[in-house]
């Protein structure tokens, strides 16, 4: 009797799910372990009454065309309704393709939007450069529950928030936003990339939406693009529309390597979480480091909050070192040099990989804007964004010693 693994899962552990749930092959008389990859353009049909039957919503089939999902998506899909405890998922070619899938299902012209300030720049390019042309407002609010309450008006219908931020990791209490959206008819979305399924659930706390960027911690080894949303049957139903047009659904063999690094999601999660902890007290111990953001340090401004919201604190740190004076060019020397001198990690965009990478956002994301600009964006010269990998620990700050001995 073939094993059904699907009645177990919502109650295991995510170990469990991420190696088991959505990788349901018991009906395929081959019996693979692993879901195959799906390489086709069209499904075929027998006759015309099981045509009839896929398009009255009468039959089991996925699709008749791959634009529309393969078995090798789907099951990705369901892997992350999982993780995420959601009643259904889309994946796509992108993180910023989930945000921008997302918002397209939910809002219409004349809507207004309210969005933390800090975040993924990106996100913002979105916002300010697009979002206007098809006549949505966007209004943007400090950190705090309070700034997003006074910002928003009769017209708004969505608050956007990345739980934690990038770069500075903060956090705003959830599920007092939840309340105020819900009392108001406002709906709530939620990048939880930084964070992940392992160390927080947006959709527990009662959000509407959340999106992934899976390139990051869930498919874990750099080398895939793609993002997920997730939430009700209802609202995802939404979004599922405006992709399947779109055609931005990844390719099959994209999903099967995140099914692949997703098994190891929880393992790789765990020592992110402990390896991170460690590197970001060490640096804050340093007499070279001016400040160190990491959620679960006393030190960090909503370390209270994350206490209560985050069942680890991701594997990201960033911390800024201190130049010869006050200065932005003396920051972003220092912060250079330390970028520079550091052995192991790879100087790169992205995160969450299983190679650390070390990123100073005044020269990516904010290439374009001068220092004062970047200070009037929140962003420090002299600040290193580190998404630390699974290399040693112990190696890891041996080389942000020597790296920080040398300024």
């Amino acid at each position: 009797m073939a094993k059904d693994r699907k009645n177990l899962l919502p109650a295991s552990g995510i170990s469990t799910r991420s190696i088991h749930a959505g990788h349901d092959t018991h009906q395929d008389p081959h019996r693979p372990l692993i879901t195959p990859i799906y390489q086709t353009a069209s499904y075929a049909f027998d006759e015309v009454e099981g045509l009839w039957n896929f398009y009255g919503k009468k039959s089991t089939r996925l699709a008749e065309y791959a634009r529309y999902g393969t078995p090798t998506q789907r099951a990705l899909e369901e892997t992350l309704c999982s993780l995420e405890y959601a009643e259904d998922c889309i994946v796509m070619s992108s993180g910023m393709n989930a945000i921008a899938t997302a918002i397209c299902g939910l809002l219409g012209q004349g809507d207004h939007v309210v969005s933390l300030r800090e975040g993924y720049r990106g996100t913002f390019k979105l916002f300010d450069q697009h979002l206007a042309r098809f006549g949505i407002g966007i209004s943007y609010s400090d950190i705090s529950l309070e700034a997003i309450k006074a910002a928003c008006h009769a017209k708004t219908k969505l608050i956007f928030i990345e739980v934690p931020t990038n770069p500075y990791l903060r956090l705003v209490d959830i599920d007092a936003l939840v309340q105020f959206a819900r009392e108001r008819g406002i709906y709530t979305l939620v990048d939880a990339t930084f964070a992940s399924p392992m160390n927080f659930n947006a959709l527990k706390h009662g959000a509407d939406l959340v999106t992934h960027s899976l390139t990051k911690f869930l498919n874990g080894h750099n080398d895939v693009i793609a993002g997920a949303v997730l939430g009700s049957k209802e609202l995802i139903e939404k979004a599922r529309s405006f992709r399947n047009l779109f055609g931005s659904n990844p390719d099959p063999h994209q999903c099967y390597l995140i099914s692949r690094g997703i098994k190891s999601f929880a393992v790789r999660m765990r020592e992110h979480n402990r390896s991170a902890l460690e590197i970001a007290s060490f640096l804050e111990a340093q007499p070279q480091i001016e400040k160190v953001w990491y959620p679960l340090l006393a030190s960090h401004p909503d370390h209270a909050l994350a206490q209560r919201l985050l069942a680890g604190g991701g594997g990201i740190v960033s911390f800024q070192v201190k130049g010869k004076d006050s200065s932005q060019a003396a920051g972003l020397a220092a912060s250079t040099h330390v970028v520079e001198a550091l052995k192991i990690p790879t100087i790169g965009a992205s995160l969450g990989g299983v190679e650390s990478l070390i990123h100073q956002p005044s020269v990516m994301s904010y290439a374009d804007m001068d220092a004062d600009a970047r200070l009037k964006e929140g962003i420090h010269d002299n600040l290193i964004r580190f998404s630390v990998g699974l290399e040693d620990t112990a190696d890891l700050i041996a080389d942000l010693k020597q790296a920080l001995a040398s300024l």
